[in-house]
């Protein structure tokens, strides 16, 4: 491990979903009326206990393997979940039986492959989460990474100004919401405890479409609106599982606009903005439409809800990708040529981005 701060807060992550699992299997049981004696305790104990361990394991091979190649990485992490899952398994039946002679729990329990099998599927999707979970927090390495190479090089020399400024750039881009992540892991979590399998491995499958986007970019290059538009469809497929009904989009983009090219995941924080506080603050229905046109030399990229009313005021980043950080993002690129607008109503919130279509080429090279 090279960051210990972030390995810690690895291991809390990991103890406090492990705990949380604990508890969703527990907790039903004992509302529906269910039994919870010494033995249920006992094994549900043994699993997280166990589950820790081996997390703390994937958690290794998740680092060793982390300037791997994206290929490799996947693979290696594959197995290693796989493996964790089996383990975890195995030792779950195992010990089901001596753990039903120490407390005398004799009422009837599935074989000892039956019921490794059945836990092989729910542990799969608990690994499964917790590699996207160390996946995020190394991207994020990786920014704080990025930002104390820019200080050092601002003050170790002037000529190093160019690079620095990619770096900063790099940095803004690299940051990921955690909010989002955990939230949808959570979801997931519940899913799978709830043997709703179906719908957890469709929104599990949509995360990781969406974080395999996100982390396989590169972030100092450019993309067509179409590509960016998929992209933000992607990640709020994922928020859709989490709020159902909820959530409308809305997609208004003229077909001459699709190819051109804008600095990738622009947009993305626009719309992280209206799901935190337009969407998740109220319970009705709200709609996000998401515009991209041209008008004269310029093109526009907007983001608007008609959710909860607030001020135009980015609240003070704690570790997602705010407005202010896109603001940041167009000075470096355009300087006073671009500009993000916001604009606060009395139901929802609009936030805009204006670039000049004329300096597209420019941004090209400073991107490449």
């Amino acid at each position: 491990m090279i960051l210990s701060r972030t390995t810690s807060q690895a291991l809390r992550l990991t103890i406090l979903i492990w705990i949380l699992s604990g508890l969703l299997y527990v907790l039903p049981a004992h509302f529906v009326g269910e039994v919870v004696n010494a033995y249920y305790l006992a094994t549900m104990a043994l699993v997280c206990v166990a589950g820790v361990c081996l997390s703390v394991i994937l958690l290794a091979v998740a680092w060793r393997v982390r300037q791997a190649v994206v290929t490799r990485r996947i693979l290696v992490m594959v197995a290693a979940i796989a493996l964790a899952s089996a383990t975890l398994a195995f030792l779950d039946a195992a010990f089901a039986g001596l753990l039903a002679e120490l407390f005398r729990h004799d009422a009837g329990r599935p074989g000892f492959w039956m019921r490794m099998t059945n836990n092989f599927s729910a542990f799969t999707w608990q690994f499964a989460l917790l590699g996207a979970v160390y996946a995020v927090l190394q991207t994020n390495d990786i920014a704080r990474m990025r930002e104390r190479q820019l200080i050092e090089a601002r003050a170790a020399a002037g000529e190093a100004r160019a690079a620095a400024e990619a770096a900063r750039l790099a940095a803004l881009r690299y940051q990921l919401n955690p909010h989002f992540l955990f939230n949808t892991l959570n979801a997931v979590s519940s899913l799978v405890v709830n043997r709703r399998n179906a719908q957890a491995e469709e929104m599990l499958s949509r995360l990781s479409g969406f974080l395999r986007n996100t982390l396989t970019s590169d972030t100092g290059s450019l993309t067509t609106v179409d590509e960016e538009l998929t992209m933000l469809q992607s990640y709020l497929e994922v928020e859709s599982s989490r709020f159902g009904d909820r959530l409308e989009v809305e997609f208004v983009c003229e077909p001459v606009v699709r190819d051109i090219e804008i600095p990738s995941f622009i947009m993305q924080p626009l719309v992280e903005n209206a799901v935190k506080y337009g969407v998740a603050r109220t319970r009705r229905k709200v709609t996000i439409t998401i515009r991209a046109e041209v008008d004269g030399d310029f093109l526009h990229l907007s983001v608007e809800d008609d959710g909860v009313a607030r001020q135009d005021a980015d609240p003070v980043p704690t570790t997602g990708v705010g407005l202010r950080n896109v603001r940041e993002r167009l000075e470096g690129l355009y300087g006073a040529r671009a500009a993000l607008i916001t604009t606060a109503g009395e139901c929802g919130f609009v936030a805009a981005i204006r670039l000049p279509l004329g300096n597209l080429q420019a941004v090209r090279g400073e991107a490449a």
